[in-house]
């Protein structure tokens, strides 16, 4: 059993994790569902409601990697095998790289398609001209990549549960609110 984790990420970084994650969730749900659409207006209602969440994805990972490139990530514990801290940090940096690439992928994949995103306030219009053989190219990718992301998300679950059932090294308790919440009041 390794030593406990002391320290927390900050209560922003918490809070992003987690919006990014009901975000990223809110895109998979809506992609899943756009065929089911009763009709056209529904389904062109529901895809662009995907594209507002990849988009949002998109934005809250620049500021996540910013944050995260400025701050302290806390130490894992110390006695931490070398191969596993690297491993983490390959992970990590890898779940950011997907986050940028599935819904960059995406925004092309719609632009080519001809669509903007409507997101209420404003509108962003396709750049490109339409070509359906070039957004379909980019549809496959897309779809290809956000598997290989799902699969990402999978197994950095399964190693945080992994840390607190098996380990019980308080690692996860690293990214939970109430344990930030917790550890501030005392």
């Amino acid at each position: 059993m390794q030593a406990p984790v002391t320290q927390r990420y900050s209560l922003l970084m918490i809070v992003i994790h987690w919006l990014m994650a009901g975000v990223i969730i809110s895109a998979a749900i809506s992609a899943f569902v756009i065929d089911e659409m009763p009709n056209a207006a529904a389904k062109a209602m529901m895809t662009n409601l995907h594209f507002v969440f990849g988009s949002l994805v998109l934005a809250l990972v620049v500021v996540r990697v910013l944050l995260r490139l400025a701050s302290t990530i806390p130490a894992l514990p110390a006695d931490t095998h070398p191969h596993v801290v690297k491993a983490a940090m390959v992970g990590h940096w890898g779940l950011y790289a997907l986050m940028i690439g599935v819904p960059l992928v995406g925004l092309v994949t719609a632009f080519y398609r001809g669509r903007g995103i409507d997101f209420g306030l404003f509108q962003i219009a396709s750049p490109f001209e339409a070509n359906r053989p070039t957004s379909k190219f980019f549809k496959e990718i897309h779809e290809l990549i956000a598997y290989g992301f799902f699969a990402a998300i999978g197994g950095h679950a399964l190693f945080a549960l992994w840390h607190h059932v098996i380990l019980k090294d308080g690692l996860l308790d690293r990214m939970r609110p109430a344990a930030h919440a917790k550890q501030q009041g005392e």
